[in-house]
């Protein structure tokens, strides 16, 4: 993974959980709910003091001769583990900095007095890419008994690419996902570029954000219409083949890997107990395919499973979160 939780020399990882750890074990969880003041602390992303650093001259390789970079800035940080300055990229004059402690700022004015509680947060790629994330109060409901959490996340950067980011997040309990739910657009969401500040820009993320919850109902809408539509064996195949499509000229272990998987999906639709009380649904398509990616799909390498499996399901951008994307796209269709 080019991409992970940030650990450090001591063994600590950036990370923090309220009640429920991390699926990767990894850093601090709390009995309970947390403060925005607690859940940097412990995250280990208290006091970095993000700054830019003006570059200044530097010298010509071709001709020895110096050359004014005034435009030009180093993001730095003062990194939790050592205590020293370390880079994280490089921006213009306009590039405006967010503090972490500004990230857990915005989304605690943005809920206000909504009963909504810190949940987690981490620093990813050694300190280029942060997050934090907060529980709604209320849960949504499919079939009456399938719960599903809403859950407002930021996404910031330090290295001078992206926006920040505020986006809400279906998570379905029972089985920790953390994906994005795969909406019919991308209304849910709401960004601001690092030429601006984002505490003036409150109202405007109300607005955004009400429409994302209105989106959170609107996935549990087409989730219990996944739930009340019958889906056969057939139509499951056909669904999977659709999802992973296999190429004509594709090599004998690329075929027998896709079989492999095509017969652990359909083992996961028929017979899998986590789908018990969904069997034989669209519903139980969709929680077939995220099943799979998120806790059955192979590793290879030295690393530890769970933890590239998590790693995999926390990532917004990952190959696997796209699939998902993609199946709740077909079901919904």
């Amino acid at each position: 993974m080019a991409h992970e939780l940030e650990v450090f020399a001591d063994g600590s990882a950036a990370f923090a959980a309220a009640v429920k750890p991390g699926w990767h074990r990894l850093g601090y969880t709390a009995p309970g709910p947390m403060t925005a003041g607690e859940l940097l602390t412990h995250a280990q992303l208290a006091d970095w003091n993000v700054r830019k650093v003006p570059v200044g001259q530097v010298t010509d390789p071709d001709t020895g001769q110096p050359v004014t970079a005034d435009e030009d800035f180093l993001i730095v940080r003062t990194n939790p583990g050592t205590g020293q300055p370390e880079r994280l990229g490089m921006v213009g004059k306009d590039y405006k900095i967010v503090q972490n402690e500004e990230v857990a700022d915005f989304l605690q004015t943005l809920v206000d007095e909504s009963g909504a509680v810190f949940d987690t947060g981490g620093s990813l790629h050694s300190g280029r890419r942060v997050f934090v994330t907060m529980r709604l109060p209320e849960p949504l409901m499919v079939g009456g008994f399938d719960q599903v959490d809403l859950y407002l996340a930021a996404f910031s950067r330090h290295d001078g690419w992206g926006s920040f980011t505020t986006v809400a997040t279906p998570v379905r309990v029972v089985c920790a996902n953390t994906e994005r739910a795969a909406l019919r657009n991308n209304a849910a969401m709401f960004k601001v570029r690092h030429t601006g500040h984002i505490a003036g820009r409150i109202a405007e993320a109300r607005d955004a954000l009400r429409l994302t919850w209105r989106h959170g109902q609107a996935f549990a809408v087409e989730a219990e219409k996944l739930l009340a539509t019958p889906m056969d064996l057939q139509e499951f195949r056909q669904f999977a083949a659709t999802l992973h499509p296999l190429s004509p000229d594709a090599k004998d272990l690329t075929r027998r890997n896709h079989e492999l998987a095509m017969r652990e999906l359909e083992w996961l639709f028929t017979s899998a107990p986590t789908n018990e009380p969904i069997r034989g649904t669209r519903w139980a398509a969709y929680n077939a395919v995220t099943e799979r990616l998120d806790h059955r799909s192979p590793v290879i390498g030295r690393r530890e499973a769970a933890i590239v499996r998590a790693e995999r399901a926390l990532l917004d951008d990952h190959a696997n979160t796209k699939i998902k994307g993609r199946a709740f796209y077909l079901l919904a269709a």
